[in-house]
């Protein structure tokens, strides 16, 4: 059974993929509020004592920061990244690294942005992510880079503040949600994403690889909650189309070409509102 590290073990992501696949793995799940092994990746004498008891074959690092305070973020999202990559090279562990669709820029409009778009990073939270990508491919390490937009899914564990589950949880509770009716993303539904963390590895942890990561259709945020709510039978009433995400660009969509080229694990738009709605029934 191989061993994984995983940062942010409390977060909407890597809380999901524990649940999904601790049978299959030996994972060691950290994060400064995990109650088993509350640790700050920006505690590197920790992290290299904890590295050293386990003994990770893989490090899957989704622990981020995304706060107003821009000296914060630089911190913990570049110091923090730097010591997992310090600590991947002392046995030449293989990284899992969640990057950002943000760190795209150029193509506003017509979106469908391809992984040799160049950087042009929009806020400060997009260029540490950058700077993090930088460093993990000067590593010499072997990598997956995933660069998505707007993590969705339903994860029973997860009760912080987030886009998608607070939607929900806002309809459930009979309130009335404003929401952007023309700009343009592809969801990307964290079951998924942890199904090409299980393929990259099985197969490719010798490979230095980037890619993006979605489903094969473009939505808005209006449009798509209002096809989550006809799937798990939410009242479609209450969703209004004139919510404004001014921080958004008009297109932010990605290409998945080069998922599909590689061999990995693709998802359909429908297919992802069937998994919602499967994984909503397990816990209603």
């Amino acid at each position: 059974m191989k061993r994984i590290l995983l940062t942010g073990s409390t977060s909407f992501l890597g809380s999901k993929f524990i649940q999904l696949y601790e049978n299959q793995f030996d994972i060691l799940g950290i994060a400064k509020s995990d109650k088993n092994n509350p640790l700050d990746i920006l505690d590197f004498n920790g992290l290299k004592k904890l590295y050293a008891s386990f003994h990770p074959d893989i490090i899957i690092h989704t622990a981020a920061l995304t706060d107003p305070d821009a000296d914060k973020i630089k911190t913990i999202n570049i110091k923090g990244t730097q010591n997992i990559i310090n600590i991947a090279k002392i046995h030449n562990t293989p990284l899992i690294f969640i990057s950002s669709e943000s760190i795209y820029g150029g193509k506003e409009q017509t979106g469908n942005y391809v992984e040799t778009d160049p950087y042009k990073p929009r806020s400060t939270y997009s260029e540490t992510k950058v700077e993090s990508e930088i460093m993990i491919k000067a590593s010499g390490l072997n990598y997956l880079i995933i660069r998505a937009h707007r993590f969705v899914g339903i994860n029973k564990t997860y009760d912080k503040p987030k886009q998608f589950p607070d939607t929900l949880k806002a309809l459930l509770q009979n309130k009335q949600v404003n929401l952007d009716s023309h700009r343009l993303f592809k969801p990307c539904l964290i079951n998924h994403v942890s199904q090409v963390f299980v393929h990259y590895i099985g197969y490719d942890c010798d490979k230095q690889i980037i890619i993006n990561i979605g489903v094969d259709k473009a939505t808005t945020y209006y449009d798509f909650i209002k096809d989550v709510a006809a799937a798990l039978d939410l009242n479609q009433e209450l969703i209004k189309s004139d919510g404004e995400e001014t921080a958004w660009p008009e297109n932010s969509t990605l290409s998945i070409e080069k998922m599909r080229i590689l061999g990995y694990p693709v998802l359909s738009y429908l297919q992802l509102l069937e998994i919602l709605k499967q994984d909503w029934d397990r816990i209603s």
